[in-house]
Formats: structure tokens, C-alpha cells, sequence
């Protein structure tokens, strides 16, 4: 087999375990939607247990479409439009767009109370009934340099952090509301309520309420599978090394050719 050959045969075979992988969905979507709006209001945090705080959702309008993962270590990434006017003035609103997708945290993730699965969310007509949840989250890893960009004002300098968020709440039957509630515990750093209330107390006034105006366009986060990160490398790792190895093998043999004839003449 040439050279040549021989190296498109082996970008084949990389390009047919890159597609077997992403087919065996180690990459999965962890939440998207094309498009959802209303406007959301964040309370409780400000008082002297910040770790216990609610979040009540209004007109509601849109899809959402949420994947349960298995236990694990994942790359969560992020892509999409946002934007939220949590308070009027300078800082109090964010609209922005990333595209490519961006690094958003590495650690472990897990969760009790969920079948993994997808769990799909139309917004804007009545359903057939209230919908309970209640689940818990359990993270410990650390945020992205892209994500300490928005904590770092807030007085956040470390990225790594755990903890147990528990949610409970309900999804409406008029299809256009939801009220969700938080509450924190075994944490090693302040936590999302923590997050809140330094972003009130900088930009909102310190009032114990953040609330306004959201929607969300082409929005997806990605969670990548640590160890199939891994062994995506590992192979291509040895790929570039057997390719190596042939070059060399061609090159030395080249080279004994050339002292053989040498030796003849």
C-alpha cells in the first residue's frame, strides 16, 4: 500500500470513530430552544438564608427541550442569544450572543430525582394539567474563564466550587407560568443565591428582588463526556503515531536502499 493510501486510510478510520461516537451520543444536548420569552422575577435571597431563594416565571411563550444526563464528568459548553433586564440602568441587563459555542464548567454532575431522558416544553397554550418537579443537582468542578468574566465584578475570584441545588416547583396548566424553589446546601463557595444577591446588591440596590424582561434565541448547552474527550485524543494520538511510524519505516528504508547501492557501485 503507498504512502498516500495508506494515510487517507487512516483519516478514514478516524472519521468513522469520530462519527460512531458522536452517533452514541457521548456529546448530548442539555438543554435548547429555538426560541423562549416571558419575563421572570428571582426573590428570597436577600434576607438571612440567601441559599433558599424562588424564581416565579409570566407569560410565557416558546419551547424548551431539556436532556437528564447520567452521573458523570462532563465539558459543558454553551451558544446562543440572551437576554435579561434584571434592573434598569447601567449593568442591569445582559444581551449577548455567542456563537461558537464557549466553555462554560468542567466537574462532575449528577442528580436524584430524574430519569435520565429528554423532557420536552411548549409554552403559550394550556396543558393538560399542573406538572409537579422536584429533583436535586449535585456539581463540583469549576466555572470557565468565560463565566468568572460575569463573576468577577460580583467579587468572585475562584472558579472551582460544589454543592446540592435542590429545585421543586410547578409548571402551570394555563401553560404560561411556573414558579420554581431553590435551595442550596453543602457548599463550598456562596452559591447561585450568593450569586444573586451581590449582583441586587451592585446593581439593583440592594432591594432583594431581581425581575424583568427575558428571552432567549437559538440558545443549546452541550455536555461533553470527560473520558470520551479522552479517547477521542487517545485515538488520535495513535493515528499521528502510526502515521509517524510509517514515514519513518518508508524513510529507512530509503535510506538502506540508498547505502546498498552505494556498496555496489
Amino acid at each position: 500500500m503507498s504512502n498516500n493510501k495508506f494515510l487517507k486510510f487512516l483519516r478514514a478510520i478516524f472519521f468513522m470513530l469520530l462519527i460512531s461516537i458522536s452517533m452514541k451520543s457521548f456529546a448530548a444536548i442539555v438543554a435548547s430552544t429555538p426560541n423562549l420569552s416571558g419575563n421572570i422575577a428571582f426573590s428570597g435571597f436577600g434576607d438571612a438564608t440567601p441559599t433558599t431563594f424562588s424564581a416565579s416565571l409570566t407569560n410565557l411563550s416558546g419551547s424548551l427541550n431539556l436532556l437528564a444526563l447520567a452521573d458523570g464528568h462532563y465539558t459543558v459548553l454553551g451558544e446562543g442569544s440572551v437576554f435579561f433586564q434584571g434592573h434598569p440602568g447601567a449593568g442591569g441587563t445582559i444581551d449577548q450572543t455567542v456563537n461558537p459555542a464557549v466553555p462554560l464548567y468542567t466537574g462532575f454532575l449528577g442528580s436524584t430525582g430524574l430519569t435520565p431522558g429528554f423532557y420536552n416544553f411548549n409554552f403559550g397554550s394550556a396543558l393538560p394539567g399542573d406538572i409537579l418537579i422536584d429533583f436535586s443537582i449535585q456539581y463540583d468542578g469549576a466555572a470557565s474563564s468565560q463565566v468568572m468574566g460575569f463573576l468577577m465584578p460580583l467579587g468572585f475570584i475562584n472558579p472551582d466550587g460544589s454543592g446540592i441545588l435542590n429545585v421543586s416547583g410547578v409548571f402551570s396548566a394555563d401553560g404560561t407560568s411556573a414558579v420554581f424553589n431553590f435551595i442550596e446546601s453543602d457548599l463550598t463557595w456562596s452559591g447561585f443565591g450568593g450569586a444573586l444577591l451581590a449582583a441586587d446588591q451592585l446593581f439593583g440596590g440592594g432591594d432583594g428582588i431581581i425581575d424583568g424582561p427575558f428571552s432567549l434565541s437559538n440558545v443549546s448547552v452541550v455536555a461533553v463526556s470527560e473520558p470520551q474527550t479522552l479517547l477521542l485524543l487517545f485515538i488520535g494520538l495513535c493515528i499521528l503515531s502510526l502515521i509517524g511510524a510509517r514515514k519513518y519505516s518508508q524513510a529507512d528504508r530509503f535510506h538502506q536502499f540508498q547505502e546498498k547501492d552505494l556498496a555496489i557501485a
